[in-house]
């Protein structure tokens, strides 16, 4: 489905309409286009009843030709062929002159006027359908029902927040690998290595740098946060236990494939983590280093969780790769000779990561005045944006499955989070196009890279693709 804020276009008798109405939403869609309703349909006695005017343009009568009398309460809808009038309340109603009987009748309902959807529509030789499961209308010519699809609620909004940035620069991070040991007691060793943690906490490793435990962590002294603990050999020495979080450093840098420059390990075997895993430090004596020898920097992460019973000591590290930025127009008119000239005045911002462009969930809803909540659950990211009272898309970071009202809908490549931007989740554009039936053009490397087509007609100007 496509988005547009304009009205439907009249139709021939020889050309009938494909259209959806759903219940309980104000989008409905005619021929792959979204229109907003003003007000939602409904269901009554089985039936579908849907604001007169609406339904009447949707099924391709010319809007000048629907005409309401207040005072006889009787709508008169002409075509090229054809007379109906329906009265408020009637269960008859009349098709060039002949009365026909129906089984619910038009109603005034919140200062609206509804007609039954299955027999303005049925009249005027369409074919009706009931989506069940999606609570939808269809209509068609016969043997040509559209297939259903989900439709977003309403129009476009110009009020498109800005995507600020914590810095200069956007990046992607991905976690590339982490270590954790689980203790028991030991307060004053595992008080170390969480002390040491800190230090490495937070710590960007540029490409072709070396980390040194040593000038990251520092020394061990009371001044810099260390109490007296245990080395190796019982003996008692300020910073003892620190050689626990040298340990899931180095752990973590072999787990991300980082070339190791130094590591020695304990003079004797140590409980908490098997052999030859371990790296023993000691101040400007032995130090645990290695290499970034990937293209992109490196954020390492730790820290010491405290629990009821014991105390976890982890490590993270995170590959931060550079987010190129562009824009993306958006289009809801007809493109024309020169598309350029119909675009929107909004534009989105859109970053590229893994040679496929992403767009903001934030930006999307605000474009399209559609509810947005975003959520994080034990370290997972949800977000579900609702299409109209029925229906609504579920995303989870780093999870190429999206939930289209209860359906798997796969996508080429899985969304994102960015806590460090205004805008946190971010979507591939192709694969939301997709979802909703619209299109993207690419402009070739002029700028905006892309267009949003929301107009249900193919730009066709040079190699768009």
């Amino acid at each position: 489905m496509v988005l547009l804020s304009v009205s439907p276009q009249a139709s021939s008798a020889s050309t009938l309409n494909k259209i959806i109405f759903v219940v309980g939403g104000k989008g409905y869609a005619v021929n792959n286009a979204v229109y907003q309703m003003a007000a939602a349909p409904y269901l009554a006695g089985g039936r579908v009843l849907a604001p007169y005017k609406e339904a009447a343009t949707a099924l391709g009568i010319d809007e000048k030709n629907i005409l309401w009398d207040s005072r006889t309460k009787t709508i008169e809808i002409h075509s090229s062929d054809l007379d109906l009038e329906f009265t408020v309340n009637e269960k008859v109603f009349y098709v060039n002159g002949e009365p026909r009987q129906m089984d619910v009748a038009p109603a005034c309902r919140d200062g609206q006027i509804f007609l039954p959807v299955k027999w303005i529509a049925g009249a005027l030789g369409y074919a009706v359908a009931w989506e069940a499961k999606s609570l939808s209308i269809l209509l068609g010519p016969p043997g040509e029902l559209p297939l259903w699809k989900p439709l977003p609620a309403t129009v476009l909004n110009v009020n498109v927040r800005i995507c600020e940035l914590s810095g200069d620069s956007l990046y992607a991070v991905n976690k590339l690998s982490s270590s954790s040991i689980v203790f028991v007691g030991e307060y004053a060793n595992v008080f170390n290595a969480g002390v040491a943690a800190r230090y490495a906490d937070g710590f960007i490793l540029a490409p072709n740098k070396i980390f040194s435990f040593d000038d990251v962590v520092g020394e061990r002294t009371a001044e810099r946060g260390y109490i007296i603990g245990y080395d190796i050999l019982d003996n008692l020495t300020i910073g003892g236990g620190v050689c626990r979080t040298s340990t899931v450093l180095y752990q973590a840098a072999c787990g991300a494939g980082l070339e190791i420059i130094e590591r020695h390990p304990h003079y004797l075997p140590v409980h908490y983590t098997p052999l030859g895993t371990d790296a023993s430090v000691s101040w400007r004596t032995m130090d645990m280093r290695f290499k970034n020898n990937l293209s992109c920097p490196i954020l390492i992460k730790a820290g010491l969780e405290e629990r009821e019973d014991s105390r976890r000591l982890w490590a993270e590290f995170w590959e931060s790769k550079p987010l190129p930025r562009a824009r993306v127009a958006v289009l809801r008119k007809e493109p024309g000779a020169d598309y350029r000239g119909n675009l929107e005045a909004v534009q989105l911002t859109a970053v590229t990561k893994d040679d496929t462009f992403y767009i903001s969930l934030e930006q999307l809803s605000d474009l399209l005045n559609l509810s947005l909540e975003i959520e994080e659950i034990d370290g997972l990211q949800y977000a579900v944006l609702g299409l109209n009272s029925t229906q609504s898309v579920r995303f989870i970071a780093n999870n190429n499955t999206a939930i289209v009202n209860n359906n798997e809908f796969q996508m080429g490549s899985p969304p994102f989070w960015l806590p460090e931007c205004s805008c946190r989740f971010w979507i591939p554009l192709r694969d939301w196009a997709k979802m909703i039936g619209a299109d993207v053009y690419w402009s070739g490397g002029t700028d905006p890279m892309a267009v949003l087509n929301l107009s249900g007609t193919k730009i066709n100007a040079g190699p768009g693709k």
